[in-house]
């Protein structure tokens, strides 16, 4: 036992022997990583299309058709809506729209139904003139009450301001199909 405290007390001298002069600081042999980030370039996405270019083959009235044509079909359909159905008098939807992507939709609002206005959610989406949208309940009005859901199924009536939206609508609750019909979309 005494050799081997004599070995390991060797062993620490010789190692002792080989260290740096006291107060000297080592140098470190890995270079510092860069830290510095890249200035981040923020810009906004842009939904519109873009404006056709001009053929020399085209006639200038075709070019101007194009761009009334292009100017015509809202791309578009973020904003405030307000959907009534042809068939229920008693309910309506007033909806925050807004696009989340390319085609994609998002929303919130109101049902109002018999006078009394309930919280919904809405997503879809729009492209070629078409809007398809489910809006659903947030929130059921009793406890074991089944969520609505209304799928709406619009498209882009031709007229001049751009905000009316005309198709069908599907109603169901817990998976049961309770109706259908027509379904009338402005934007206020």
């Amino acid at each position: 036992m005494r050799l081997a405290s004599l070995l390991l007390f060797a062993i620490l001298l010789s190692y002792q022997t080989c260290a740096m002069e006291p107060g000297e600081i080592a140098a470190p042999s890995i270079k510092a990583p860069n830290m510095d980030m890249p200035k981040p370039i923020i810009t906004s996405p842009s939904m519109n299309t873009p404006e056709p270019k001009n053929n020399p083959n085209q006639t200038g009235s075709t070019i101007a058709n194009q761009n009334q044509v292009t100017k015509a079909i809202p791309n578009d359909v973020s904003g405030k809506w307000s959907i009534r159905f042809d068939d229920r008098p008693d309910r309506s939807l007033d909806l925050t729209l807004w696009s989340s992507g390319r085609t994609k939709v998002m929303g919130y609002g109101t049902l109002t139904k018999g006078g009394t206005g309930n919280s919904v959610t809405a997503s879809g989406s729009f492209a070629e003139k078409e809007l398809i949208l489910t809006v659903k309940s947030a929130e059921s009005e009793y406890a074991k009450e089944k969520y609505e859901e209304y799928d709406l199924d619009l498209f882009v009536v031709n007229n001049t301001a751009n905000n009316t939206l005309t198709g069908t609508y599907i109603l169901s609750s817990g998976g049961k199909f309770l109706g259908d019909g027509n379904a009338r979309a402005v934007k206020r």
